[in-house]
């Protein structure tokens, strides 16, 4: 199976997760959500429990937590040189950028469990590693109420969206004004991953579909990887997921308040995570629930 084939086949099965991510957790069950002690603690346990499985600390953040990486690899490497070198896929998921969106958070920890604990992920991890951040806002994940968004159907508490310093860090990072960003550059940098997933929670957004997908645009990426993004890639993900009768549609804006007056599709400038990892030739889905 080539290289380019296995990272369909994991996004693919990511979406699926993040579909059905109320299946994840008890917790979200019974519509609560993990607090970020709670996801290092789990993640922490698992990386007792598996060899092949490590929590990973890099750097600060605003509110002086260190900003973890749980890197899942089939033959125990974690330094991210060694793995380039075995030619092996590199997937980087980042998680509760904005912690009242904390779906994410809690689909990643089911997933890393599953891909742990399951002996028909062996294959897979032998030519692709998987890199979750758990909660990149760490200080707004400390922060947790009912109220701050509204119009969002549960859970009965969540994170703030702003960080220690009331930044929104998913427009932070050609800035790097928080030091969460400045932690994060180092992950990306050193991993430099082949995709990169970014999660989020639509606010109480009236879709009719399960998911939504803000997709790198194609265009801004090297001609071969941006032909396969278009042509191979994203067919494959709506594909998979309309096959699961959880059809996605592209993430859109609308030109005025109605969506009578038109639609259009939304700009992934690099202020924004995907769109700063589309700088490095990264593809840089952008998954909202």
């Amino acid at each position: 199976m080539t290289k380019k084939a296995l990272l369909l086949l994991f996004i693919s099965s990511c979406f699926l997760q993040g579909a059905f991510a109320q299946k994840a957790s008890e917790k979200y069950i019974h519509n609560k959500s993990n607090t970020w002690e709670e996801a290092i603690r789990f993640y922490t346990a698992l990386d007792k429990e598996y060899n092949n499985a490590s929590l990973l600390t890099y750097g600060i953040t605003d509110s002086g937590k260190p900003l973890n990486l749980f890197v899942i690899a089939g033959d125990s490497d974690f330094d991210p040189a060694s793995v380039k070198s075995k030619n092996k896929a590199i997937i980087l998921i980042n998680n509760g950028i904005h912690p009242g969106e904390p779906d994410g958070i809690d689909a990643s920890m089911k997933l890393a469990e599953e891909l742990l604990a399951n002996p028909a992920s062996k294959k897979l991890l032998e030519h692709v590693v998987v890199c979750i951040i758990p909660v990149f806002n760490i200080d707004g994940s400390l922060i947790r109420g009912c109220c701050s968004r509204a119009n969002q159907d549960g859970p009965e508490e969540y994170g703030f969206r702003g960080n220690y310093q009331n930044l929104d860090l998913n427009r932070d990072f050609i800035k790097c004004d928080a030091q969460n960003t400045v932690s994060f550059h180092q992950i990306f940098r050193e991993w430099d991953p082949d995709v990169f997933i970014d999660t989020h929670v639509s606010d109480g957004a009236d879709y009719s579909y399960t998911m939504t997908l803000i997709a790198t645009q194609h265009d801004k990426l090297e001609k071969v990887c941006g032909e396969y993004l278009q042509k191979k890639f994203l067919p494959e993900i709506y594909r998979s997921m309309e096959q699961t009768k959880n059809a996605i549609c592209p993430y859109v804006n609308t030109k005025t308040e109605i969506p009578d007056d038109g639609i259009i599709e939304f700009l992934e400038t690099p202020r924004f995570a995907s769109g700063y990892t589309a700088l490095f030739n990264t593809f840089g889905p952008k998954v909202t629930c």
